[in-house]
């Protein structure tokens, strides 16, 4: 509840201080947006002498929210997904970062982007009561490019790192996504 409150805040005081006439077509200004893609994910667990890689293909999602100073450049806190199944239980891998975008064309019809960022990467079972998060440090970097206004298909490169009770999980991750960006 009380992340809730903090990520409602921190939308209103983007939108109070934000251009009031968001939503015009210009990129700068507040931004929203979301995707969805597949991806490829491998973990390597280690516990003492014992080590286990596992590699698989997974769901991915992404959401973004933030404020673009200029057409060029975008700085927004973006939260990054992977979701799989194993044993009836689904597990997800995120990355919850601050990111800057940067466009090398000024005009917002289409061209090439460049992203990245850092932030908190965690482990859990988000449909299970019985089951903790494990938290880490992630970072990521991508390029996108943007087809249509408003429209993206971005290749980015994750990589997680998780040490918890003395379990260390190095995550590497390849996403493919197709993203909606409303500005």
């Amino acid at each position: 509840m009380k992340n809730i409150t903090i990520l409602l805040t921190m939308c209103m005081l983007v939108l109070a201080y934000s251009n009031l006439y968001s939503f015009d077509g210009e990129r700068n200004g507040f931004i929203l947006g979301g995707g969805i893609g597949a991806g490829y994910l491998s973990n390597s667990f280690t516990y003492e002498s014992y080590s286990k890689t596992d590699s698989r293909g997974a769901f991915v999602t992404n959401f973004k929210i933030g404020y673009a100073p200029s057409n060029t450049l975008e700085v927004y806190y973006i939260n990054k997904v992977f979701w799989w199944s194993e044993t009836d239980i689904t597990y997800t891998l995120s990355l919850s970062a601050i990111a800057v975008t940067f466009y090398t064309d000024t005009e917002t019809e289409t061209g090439l982007s460049i992203s990245g960022g850092l932030g908190l990467s965690s482990l859990s079972a988000p449909f299970e009561t019985d089951l903790e998060s494990s938290n880490g440090f992630g970072v990521f970097g991508g390029a996108g490019y943007e087809f249509a206004n408003h429209w993206t298909v971005e290749l980015d490169v994750l990589y997680s790192a998780i040490s918890e009770s003395g379990v260390d999980l190095n995550s590497f991750g390849v996403q493919l996504t197709i993203n909606v960006l409303a500005f």
